[in-house]
């Protein structure tokens, strides 16, 4: 298992405005809150703490829908993002208990818009820690001669929330604070799971280094889509 911090962590403001549900973050309306939007970006910049753990384990499709984790979890997934894999990454990730100690701090004395801007700073904060993950894993797997699929996070529909079982046994989340509840829910929540295919020639390979709405599995179903907003981020390699 490695360890990794992520320490250059932006929050890009035009992030912070879609995370608010504000996809313009230029128009009139967006830039009344340009204030508080920054003063919670300065504040977040402080508390969180990006903290990941991650590892490389085998994986092999077992029959429809089935496919073994690390020779001896099997699962129910969409097989076809795993056809050609012969291991994934796995990760868990975090951004600490601070920002979301703060955050509900500010709700409980009624310092609403400061409280939701301050969640929505966690939250970009742990979609570039997981940009920077990503990068991270391709230039490996690049490295090996090899390819990456999709990112798919459990939970979604590609992959059940019930992994996260078999995630938390083969890393240990205690060394970054994250815990696993009855329901397979996080704490911290400002954390996530990931699970990543690699193989010399997979069936959906993806080599982006990018998160882009364009990449993900998930891009029909998620609210806060680009393709949505109309705000495409391009992607690089």
């Amino acid at each position: 298992m490695q360890r990794i911090e992520w320490n250059n962590i932006n929050l890009d403001t035009s992030e912070i405005y879609r995370r608010i549900g504000m996809p313009d973050a230029d128009s009139k309306r967006s830039q009344n809150f340009k204030p508080v939007i920054e003063q919670m970006r300065l504040k977040a910049l402080e508390l969180i703490d990006v903290r990941c753990i991650y590892e490389y384990v085998p994986v092999k499709v077992t029959g429809t829908g089935k496919i073994l984790l690390a020779n001896q979890f099997p699962v129910q997934v969409a097989t076809s993002f795993f056809e050609g894999a012969h291991e994934v990454l796995i990760a868990i990730q975090t951004i600490g208990t601070g920002l979301e100690e703060e955050s509900v701090r500010l709700f409980d004395v009624g310092e609403m818009l400061e409280g939701m801007v301050l969640d929505g700073c966690g939250t970009v904060a742990l979609d570039e820690a997981l940009e920077m993950l990503r990068g991270m894993v391709v230039k490996q797997v690049i490295a090996r001669g090899l390819q990456t699929g999709h990112n798919l996070c459990p939970g979604g529909y590609q992959i059940p929330l019930e992994t996260q079982k078999a995630l938390f046994t083969l890393l240990d989340a205690g060394e970054i604070g994250v815990t696993l509840g009855n329901a397979m829910l996080m704490t911290p929540i400002k954390s996530h799971t990931l699970v990543i295919p690699v193989g010399e020639k997979l069936s959906k390979p993806n080599m982006s280094c990018d998160i882009t709405c364009e990449m993900c599995v998930e891009q029909q179903n998620c609210a806060y889509s680009r393709l949505k907003f109309g705000q495409v981020k391009s992607a690089t390699t």
